[in-house]
C-alpha cells in the first residue's frame, strides 16, 4: 500500500510498505481523506520535530476489516482520530488528558496518510465514529481539529455578548468564528492574507484587519468603549502577534494560546501581566470525548465547512499537496484516496 512519511525536515515523499496485520479488537481503515494540519506542518518543516514524523490524523475512512470483538460492520464509514489517554490517571481526571503519558504514545499505524489504516483497540473503543450518511467526507474531516476548538474554548471563560479576536485565521483558526458566532460573542480576526479575512467574515467575523494594519488594535478598542477584546486566541505565536494581542485584550482578559512552534519565545513583561491581571490558558489537542460533540455540531446545515476546503490532491502527490499548505497558498488542503 501507499503511504505518505516525511524521512527527513522538509522532504515528504510515498512510499510502499506493507498492509498491517490487525489484532483483536482493531479494524482496518480505508481511507478516503485526510486534511493536513498545522502540526503535521510543523513534523515536515522545523528542524526540531522529532523524526520519524508520524504524520495524519484528521481521517475520515471506510471500515475494511475488523478483528475479533470488534462489533462495527465492514463497509461503515467513519471519522477517526489518533490519541487516547488513560481516562483514570491523574492528569485525566484533572481535565488534561493530553498531557498523559498514554495520550502521547498512541497513533494511528502507519499514520493517517496512508491507503489503509490499523487503527488499535483503543481507538476503535474511543475515537473512531460511524458518520451520517448525509455528512460529506470534506465536513467530517473537521471532526477532530473542530474538537480542538472546543477543548480551547472550554478552557477559558466567555459570557453572552463578549469580544474576542482570532490572530490567524488559517484552516483551524476558521474554525472558532462560527463557535463564537453560536456563543453571541462578538469576533474579530487578524491575518496577513485578505481572502482569509473575507472567508472569515462568512463564518461570523464581524470585522477583519491586516497583520500590518497598526489601527486594528484601537479599532477593536473602540468598539468595546475603551476595554479591548475579552479573550485573544492566538493561533501564530511570535513577537508581532503578541505584541497585538497585549494591545487588543482587555485588563483581566485572556491570552489563549493555540498555536506554537517548538522555538516561539515568550517576549512579555511579566510586570504588564500581573499589573494588569491578564490570564495566560493554553490548549493542546483535543480529547475523545470532544469527537461525539464535534461531530453534533458539524451536522448542523449551518456548519457547511467543506466549503472551507480549498485544494484536494491524490496521495501520490503528497509531496505537492504539503508545500501548497506550507507556503500559506491554500485556506485547507486535504489528501484523499478512490
Amino acid at each position: 500500500m501507499k503511504w505518505l512519511h516525511s524521512p527527513s525536515p522538509g522532504v515528504v515523499e510515498v512510499t510502499e510498505v506493507p498492509i498491517p496485520a490487525l489484532g483483536a479488537g482493531e479494524a482496518l481503515v480505508r481511507m478516503r481523506c485526510c486534511g493536513i494540519c498545522g502540526t503535521d506542518l510543523m513534523k515536515v518543516y522545523s528542524p526540531a520535530a522529532a523524526r520519524p514524523a508520524q504524520l495524519g490524523h484528521e481521517v475520515v475512512g471506510i471500515v475494511e476489516e475488523v478483528g475479533e470483538g470488534v462489533a462495527l460492520q465492514p463497509g461503515t464509514r467513519v471519522a477517526l482520530a489518533h490519541h487516547v489517554p488513560d481516562f483514570a490517571s491523574h492528569y485525566t481526571r484533572r481535565g488534561s488528558g493530553p498531557m498523559d503519558p498514554l495520550f502521547k504514545r498512541t497513533n494511528l499505524d502507519p499514520g493517517g496518510f496512508a491507503e489503509f489504516i490499523r487503527v488499535p483497540a483503543l481507538h476503535v473503543q474511543h475515537t473512531l465514529l460511524a458518520l451520517p450518511d448525509n455528512m460529506p467526507d470534506l465536513r467530517a474531516v473537521f471532526m477532530e481539529p473542530l474538537a480542538c476548538c472546543l477543548r480551547a474554548l472550554d478552557r477559558v471563560v466567555l459570557l453572552e455578548g463578549d469580544a474576542a479576536l482570532i490572530i490567524g485565521v488559517g484552516a483551524v483558526g476558521l474554525l472558532f468564528a462560527p463557535l463564537l458566532a453560536d456563543r453571541t460573542v462578538t469576533t474579530f480576526a487578524v491575518d496577513v492574507r485578505t481572502e482569509q479575512l473575507a472567508l472569515a467574515q462568512q463564518w461570523g467575523v464581524v470585522q477583519g484587519f491586516p497583520a500590518d494594519d497598526c489601527q486594528a488594535a484601537t479599532a477593536m478598542r473602540d468598539f468595546t468603549q475603551g476595554r479591548g477584546v475579552d479573550i485573544v486566541i492566538l493561533t501564530v505565536w511570535t513577537p508581532t502577534t503578541l505584541d497585538l494581542a497585549l494591545r487588543s485584550v482587555r485588563d483581566g482578559g485572556t491570552l489563549l494560546l493555540f498555536g506554537a512552534k517548538p522555538d516561539a519565545a515568550f517576549p512579555v513583561d511579566g510586570w504588564e501581566l500581573w499589573r494588569r491581571e491578564i490570564n495566560l490558558v493554553t490548549s493542546y489537542s483535543a480529547t475523545p470525548d470532544l469527537f461525539p460533540r464535534a461531530l453534533a455540531i458539524l451536522r448542523h446545515s449551518r456548519y457547511t465547512l467543506e466549503t472551507t476546503v480549498s485544494h484536494v490532491f491524490a496521495l501520490e502527490k503528497g509531496a505537492e499537496a504539503f508545500y501548497v499548505a506550507h507556503k500559506g497558498l491554500a485556506s485547507k488542503v486535504v489528501i484523499a484516496c478512490e
